[in-house]
């Protein structure tokens, strides 16, 4: 399943086992960001899965209005009965979303798709959270 409309041209959306992985690629704007969280969340339900992953590492911005999207998809993803995790995040991007003070509370994070999906299975430790305290 691939998302072919505006800014969000470039994302996808695939179900492999049990887990979604969202690849999000190039810049995407404030509305392309809201489609995308609507189409994830009908994703878990449609797909009754019990893990999304979404992985930024072609994202070379996130601001802090992608930063607060992506915080509230995880809570959503949480309280769907899924877990969340970003995978893939630039060393700028990073940077940003710490100089910015943005709270990414409940997503936990992985370096890479691969990582990310051994955490799903339970072989890896996250990383902790990303919130106002680390």
């Amino acid at each position: 399943m691939s998302r072919q409309e505006g800014n969000v041209e470039k994302t996808s959306i695939v179900k492999i086992q049990n887990v979604l992985i969202v690849t999000l690629q190039g810049d995407i704007d404030d509305h392309s960001a809201q489609e995308l969280q609507q189409e994830i969340l009908q994703s878990v339900i449609h797909h009754q899965v019990s893990g999304v992953v979404i992985e930024v590492s072609q994202l070379e911005l996130v601001d802090s209005y992608m930063g607060r999207i992506l915080s509230d998809t995880a809570r959503m993803i949480r309280l769907m009965g899924a877990e969340t995790l970003l995978a893939g995040l630039r060393p700028m991007v990073a940077i940003t979303i710490v100089e910015m003070g943005l709270s990414i509370e409940g997503v936990k994070t992985a370096l890479n798709l691969e990582d990310a999906l051994e955490v799903l299975k339970g072989g890896r430790a996250a990383a902790p959270s990303l919130g106002r305290d680390g």
